[in-house]
């Protein structure tokens, strides 16, 4: 079956990894790349599968990103030229096996002492500075609010 080529440009990243997440959900497609375009901000999706998923997916993200005002343009390559496809492709990933326990080595950092001093000094600081400002909101919050019947108006 011939792998099909679909783009989504859509205004931001926040948009654009909601929109390949929805994409990726709706239809059986591989995301190749999440770039960022030439200016505005704009991102654009690649994603590759057979036509009909690619299709579903790319209206389903443009559905998405119109109604949040960020659709940018979209486009489905059905069957891409030779060279296109190839040049996208991620290589395939080899998955490396786990280290066994006994090649674990155990890495422990130590920060000098008067780094450590710093730190609890400053800690402590906002600690205090905390403090402060929950009784200032207290004392707010105390003379917030006077009934307009116990104001005293001069006369």
């Amino acid at each position: 079956m011939k792998q099909s080529l679909g783009l989504l440009e859509v205004c931001g990243l926040a948009l654009a990894i909601s929109c390949a997440d929805i994409m990726a959900k709706s239809a059986s497609i591989t995301l190749l790349a999440l770039e960022k375009t030439n200016g505005s901000g704009w991102m654009v999706i690649k994603i590759t599968g057979d036509v009909a998923s690619v299709q579903a997916a790319i209206t389903t993200g443009a559905h998405f990103a119109e109604q949040r005002n960020g659709l940018v343009a979209h486009k489905v390559i059905a069957r891409p030229g030779e060279g296109i496809l190839l040049a996208e492709t991620p290589p395939p990933s080899v998955i490396e096996p786990e280290p066994e326990a006994s090649e674990i080595a155990d890495v422990v950092s130590e920060a000098p002492a008067e780094e450590a001093r710093r730190n609890q000094n400053w800690s402590a600081a906002i600690c205090v500075w905390i403090q402060n400002v929950r009784a200032r909101r207290a004392n707010l919050v105390r003379f917030a609010f006077i009934p307009a019947s116990e104001v005293k108006r001069n006369g």
